[in-house]
């Protein structure tokens, strides 16, 4: 019988330093960013070495962590976390340091996770991409009746 590895809530600052962004800083890949004005449910990731505007709060990795498994968890606790703490339209920055997520240490697990979640939505995408050419057949045969 295979052994499930098992998730625990961590913390985010025990998995990435937290800081508002600082202009001229380049922040590593992988790093996620939120918006503290205006905020929404919107998680960011960079792909690549880069800056990050200044109005967004980041999270750059401090342990060896799966790049897009740090996003998968940070957009799956986001939602939540920002309905308890959110006062405003506005998020205060130190809140952000209240984050917990839902996290496997297991690198075996994490690549596990991100798999899965990849194969999910490619198949949204595929779905949506079939209802978009549905819509276009729809409204091609709409302006065929009133000729």
């Amino acid at each position: 019988m295979e052994k499930k590895q098992k998730w625990e809530y961590k913390n985010i600052t025990e998995i990435c330093d937290i800081e508002k962004a600082i202009v001229g800083k380049i922040y590593k890949e992988g790093t996620c960013y939120v918006k503290l004005s205006a905020v929404d449910e919107f998680v960011g990731q960079i792909n690549k070495p880069q800056e990050i505007n200044n109005r967004f709060a980041v999270m750059e990795p401090i342990v060896p962590v799966n790049h897009k498994y740090l996003y998968i968890i940070i957009c799956k606790a986001f939602p939540e976390f920002l309905h308890k703490y959110r006062t405003t339209i506005n998020l205060q920055f130190e809140t952000l340091k209240q984050l917990k997520v839902q996290y496997h240490s297991d690198r075996e697990m994490q690549e596990k996770t991100v798999k899965l979640i990849s194969t999910i939505d490619t198949e949204i995408n595929s779905v949506k991409a079939e209802i978009e050419g549905i819509k276009k057949i729809k409204k091609w045969y709409t302006g065929k009746m009133f000729l």
